[in-house]
Parts: C-alpha cells; sequence; structure tokens
C-alpha cells in the first residue's frame, strides 16, 4: 500500500467512523468518576447521557432506552484537552496526519495561529469537522498574522504604516477570522494602530509581542493573547529599553535579517546578567490584572537545546517520511544561533521556567500550547501538548494546575457558548476517559481509555486502529 492510499484509507475509515456515530442513537456512559478540574472534586459512580454531541444528563443511575451503552468502568472523566497554538495548514495534506494525532492523545480543540491554506480552505475544512463529515477535534483559526515586510512567512498580511494596519484589520474582519495576530516585525507606531483597529472591529489581539515593542506598550494598547514566553524575562530586565532602542536603531538604519537576528540573539546573555525578581513581580501583576493570556510553548527550547525523539519511536513513525527527512535537514532557526546562545541555552531555560512558574503564582492566565507544525521540526501534533504539559509540572503547577491550562482556560478564553471547561447538561461532549486519576500524575493522559469528541467515542480499539493506520502510512 503506498503511503497516499494509506493517508486515505484512513480518512476514509475517520468519516465512516462519524457517519456511524451520527446514525446511532444516544450514547449513554456508565460508571465513571467526573474530575472537576477547576476545584479539583472528584464524584464517583457517574453516568451521561450523549445526544446530538451535547451532555444532556448527569448522575448517578441514569438509564436510557434505545442507548448505545458505554462502560465507562470507573475511569475519570475530564474535558477534553486543548493545544491553543498550532499550525495544522502548513503543508497540503498536513491535516491528514495532525487530526488523528490530535485525537489519539486526547486533543478535542485545536486553535490555529498561521496558515499556508487560504481562508476559504481553512473554513472549509473547519466546516467538515462541526457538521461531523470528518472527524477531528474543533478548530479556531486565528492564524490571521499580520507582519512588516518583507514578511515572516509567505501568506502573511503586511502592513507598515498605521493606515496600512487599519486597512489589513479591515480585510480580517470581512474574511470571517477569529482574532488578528501581530507579529514579530511591525515597528511600534503600526503595532498600536493594528491594536486600535482590531478593537475597533471587536476582535482579539493576540500573537507576537513585536521584536521592537515593550511588553508594558503590549499591556497598555490592550493585548488579550500572547504567544510565546520569551518577551516575559525580557521585560523582567532592567534593560529591556535599551534592548528595545538597540533593535529600533538597527531597523531604522535598514540592517538586514542577519545583524536583526544578531541584536536579538545577543539578548540572552544581557537578560541573564539584568533579571530582576521585583521587577518581574511588578510586570506579571499588570499582566495578570489586564488578564493578557500566555500559551507559553515551553517544548519549544528542546528544538533549541537538540533534543530529538528515536527514529523509531512511535510519534517519529506516525509522521509521513517527507516530513521526517525534511527534518533531518537544516533548519534556518537553528542556523542562526550563535556559540553564546547555546552556551547560555540551559540557564536560559531555567530562567524562563522560574519566570514561568511566578507568572502562574501572580495569577497569569495561561493557556497550555505546542507551535506543533510539520514547518517545526521535533515538535509533534498531539504529543507535544502533552510534553508542554510535564513541562509545567516540572516548573512547579500540580497536576489540576497543569490541566486547567488545557481543559478550562482555551475554552473560556474563546469565549465558546457551549462549552467551558466544565462537564455539565448542555455542554458539547468533547471528553477524556483515563484508566487513573490524572490529579495524582499526567502520565495516564498517554494512553485514553477513550475520546469522545462532538459526541463520537472513540474507545482503545478505535484509538488503537488510528495509530496503526498512522503507522501504516509513515512507511
Amino acid at each position: 500500500m503506498t503511503r497516499q492510499h494509506a493517508t486515505s484509507q484512513l480518512l476514509i475509515a475517520a468519516c465512516l467512523a462519524m457517519v456511524a456515530g451520527l446514525a446511532q442513537a444516544d450514547t449513554l456512559v456508565t460508571n465513571v468518576t467526573v474530575v472537576d478540574v477547576e476545584t479539583g472534586d472528584l464524584t464517583e459512580g457517574q453516568s451521561l447521557l450523549i445526544r446530538d454531541g451535547v451532555i444532556a444528563a448527569l448522575g448517578p443511575g441514569i438509564e436510557a432506552d434505545g442507548a448505545t451503552r458505554v462502560e465507562g468502568a470507573g475511569g475519570y472523566l475530564i474535558p477534553g484537552l486543548w493545544d491553543s497554538h498550532v499550525h495544522i495548514f502548513s503543508s497540503e495534506k498536513e491535516p491528514d496526519t495532525a487530526l488523528p494525532l490530535y485525537l489519539i492523545n486526547g486533543i478535542t480543540g485545536i486553535r490555529d495561529m498561521g496558515a499556508l491554506w487560504p481562508i476559504a480552505d481553512q473554513k472549509a475544512l473547519q466546516s467538515r469537522i462541526e457538521t461531523g463529515a470528518l472527524l477531528g477535534p474543533r478548530v479556531i483559526l486565528s492564524g490571521a498574522w499580520v507582519d512588516g515586510r518583507p514578511g515572516s512567512w509567505p501568506g502573511m498580511f503586511l502592513a507598515d504604516t498605521p493606515e496600512e494596519a487599519r486597512s489589513v484589520v479591515g480585510r480580517i474582519a470581512a474574511e470571517g477570522w477569529a482574532a488578528v495576530k501581530s507579529y514579530s516585525m511591525l515597528t511600534e507606531e503600526t503595532y498600536l494602530a493594528l491594536a486600535e483597529a482590531a478593537g475597533n472591529e471587536g476582535l482579539p489581539l493576540v500573537g507576537h509581542i513585536p521584536e521592537p515593542v515593550a511588553l508594558g506598550t503590549a499591556i497598555a494598547a490592550g493585548q488579550d493573547g500572547m504567544e510565546h514566553f520569551g518577551r516575559i524575562p525580557m521585560a523582567c530586565s532592567t534593560k529591556e529599553e535599551k534592548m528595545l532602542d538597540d533593535l529600533r536603531m538597527a531597523m531604522q538604519d535598514g540592517a538586514g535579517q542577519a545583524r536583526l537576528f544578531e541584536i536579538m540573539a545577543a539578548r540572552n546573555a544581557i537578560i541573564l546578567d539584568s533579571w530582576d525578581a521585583a521587577l518581574c513581580a511588578d510586570v506579571l501583576a499588570r499582566m495578570a490584572e489586564a488578564g493578557l493570556h500566555v500559551s507559553p510553548t515551553l517544548v519549544v527550547a528542546g528544538f533549541y537545546t537538540g533534543a530529538r525523539p528515536g527514529a523509531d519511536t512511535p510519534r517519529m513513525r506516525m509522521l509521513p517520511a517527507a516530513v521526517r527527512a525534511a527534518w533531518d535537514r537544516p533548519d534556518f532557526r537553528l542556523q542562526a544561533m550563535t556559540e553564546e546562545v547555546r552556551a547560555l541555552a540551559d540557564k536560559s531555560i531555567a530562567l524562563d521556567r522560574r519566570s514561568f512558574a511566578m507568572a502562574h503564582a501572580a495569577g497569569v492566565p495561561i493557556l497550555a500550547s505546542s507551535d506543533a507544525s510539520f514547518a517545526n521540526p521535533f515538535l509533534f501534533h498531539g504529543f507535544s501538548l502533552l510534553d508542554e504539559l510535564d513541562i509545567y509540572v516540572g516548573a512547579g503547577l500540580t497536576p489540576r494546575e497543569a490541566l486547567f491550562t488545557a481543559t478550562v482556560a482555551p475554552p473560556r478564553f474563546f469565549d465558546l457558548p457551549d462549552q467551558d471547561g466544565t462537564i455539565a447538561v448542555g455542554r458539547r461532549a468533547d471528553l477524556v476517559l483515563l484508566a487513573a486519576n490524572p490529579l495524582d500524575g499526567l502520565a495516564t493522559l498517554r494512553t485514553p481509555m477513550a475520546v469522545i469528541v462532538a459526541g463520537q467515542v472513540l474507545d482503545r480499539f478505535a484509538l488503537d486502529a488510528m495509530e496503526a493506520e498512522l503507522l501504516q502510512a509513515g512507511q
């Protein structure tokens, strides 16, 4: 069987599974312990009735004539996981692999943060999932990224002036995106116009804090969501403004990309020498008060430090052979690293995680996120979100606090009318059934007993079959 045929078979099987699920009567899941991730409460001996993809009843001893019965065997039921920063549209066939990988790992919702597909094609796939024509996690389209010319990636919206920023936001609103995403090389003047225009259109402003812009400026501008964590330790440096001025001057002088990368790379040593705990506490307090959500993507650091899974690991073997080959080739981001950056990497990562723990303690809202993409080597759809949660626990969060960032915080930030991270009547039936209590440790997330997406139950047999299809397709 060819890889293309195997992938086609996977999509056919997924579609048939969804159609079969829709044709069934109600589903009754019995004998589960419901986990309230927000409070930590456990409620044993529960059953839930799922009808039309929604929880119709919840409690002990529920019966439903004609319903398909799923025995929960005393397992622990949590809301489905979210990965709040992914890229599933960075290549033509990427969703064929990405969508099942998310479900296999208990991820029933994703937010795409930048694509190489036209928005019409992204919305068509999103619609197929919502209508049940394709089995996959719920998709939020927040990848309307706006950058200064020439743009960091193909297909970006470009704006070099406030007037262009306002025009771009109008186009983003007209195309139906869920948010405006700021990117790295916007000037401060253009960024501020972008923020104002997004607010006028009623669209959240998420994305990078542009490299010439201070974090405090972004807070004051009302940025709603911040992607990646590195700008927080920088804002905790007493030399933040000096670092920003160095870059601004270089940009004004027309410096090339190599020189700009050199200036940004030099920041690591400066931050390590000038990071201030009291200043950091003040910055984080302002972020928390403003409700600036952070998608940390701490797992990305492993790419820069050479963390690589073995070629024979399942996560590698489930990828298309062409992706594995591409990941073995030199990467421009690694080539841009200096020896100084490499030498300081472990200390910089340690400072990031210390600052992350402080951010959580200060009440800065966190959205668990991975930056998974075929374009980002060794950041895996599905698997890397679970790695990210393990990093949170390693940084000092409890398993419950880490789970909150992936189950409760995302749907509330996205303001979804049918999801809020609780398991309750009227909520969308996106759920994960686990063999052990996840509040005691997150290892149980790696092998869910079942994943329920929009009411469709994928038991362990179905999940194993999806894995087998991906392994075959990757040969």
